[in-house]
């Protein structure tokens, strides 16, 4: 008995922390993708104006979700970082957000909210693995 719940304890010690990395390695994908667009400087793409759903510091992973939603409006819609932001919103257990009506940036100044707040949210995930 002690054997198979000290095989439990450890298939799930495992998996959190598996779980945990692929948060991580979506969040750094996401940054990613965003400096990419971001050095092309698309003008179709980056002077799109859109809703600014993104606070300026104390983003979630909500927020999130609320940016892969804005993105379906957008010239964005069918790009890796729209698919990946979703991913994140599934991942972190956001599949439905709605959108709050806001004020609306330039397509540039998102990107970079988006980009602040994955790199906010990859500290915590970060700290919190140390921490265990």
């Amino acid at each position: 008995m002690r054997t198979l719940m000290l095989l439990v304890l450890t298939i799930v010690a495992v998996t959190g922390l598996r779980r945990r990395k692929a948060g991580e390695k979506l969040l750094e994908e996401i940054m990613e993708n965003v400096d990419v667009m971001l050095k092309q400087r698309s003008k179709m793409n980056l002077n799109q104006f859109v809703k600014d759903v993104l606070p300026s510091a104390g983003c979630s992973e909500k927020h999130l979700c609320q940016a892969a939603m804005v993105m379906m409006n957008t010239n964005l819609k069918l790009s890796m970082l729209h698919r990946r932001l979703f991913a994140y919103a599934n991942y972190s257990g956001h599949h439905h957000c709605s959108v709050p009506a806001s004020e609306e940036h330039r397509m540039e100044v998102f990107l970079t909210k988006i980009q602040k707040c994955c790199q906010e949210l990859y500290s915590k995930l970060k700290h919190k693995r140390h921490v265990k």
